[in-house]
């Protein structure tokens, strides 16, 4: 599972996301910046918590496709869309938003403002 993007803005005002490691030259003015000069242990905090989170939303939809699977078997059709309606609307209007919250004040508390100069030419 691959870290978060990096937003790259560059002083001429143009703008790239990049993964950890990779180098930018702006299409605009030539200047070329290198990610790796960020602190690995900083973007490592930032990676394994992005990776909790989405760990944790896989394992809520497995958990969900199994009770579904579970009562599909059963054969009780009607809970089956009743149930899955039900489940949907809990994870789209309250749960996700709620996990979706609290990822992102973690990751901010985590983020820092890295400010990479570009490197000479």
């Amino acid at each position: 599972m691959k870290g978060p993007r990096i937003t790259l803005a560059c002083e001429c005002g143009a703008q790239e996301w990049v993964r950890y490691g990779e180098s930018w030259t702006c299409p605009s003015c030539g200047r070329r910046y290198d990610t790796t000069r960020i602190p690995s242990e900083e973007y490592g905090q930032v990676a394994a918590l992005d990776r909790r989170y989405k760990i944790g939303n896989w394992i809520v939809v497995s958990v969900l496709a199994a009770v579904v699977l579970v009562v599909a078997l059963t054969g009780a059709i009607i809970s089956i869309f009743a149930g899955l309606a039900v489940a949907l609307l809990g994870w789209f209007l309250y749960i996700r938003p709620l996990v979706h919250r609290s990822h992102k004040n973690a990751v901010s508390k985590l983020t820092r403002s890295w400010n990479l100069e570009a490197e000479p030419e």
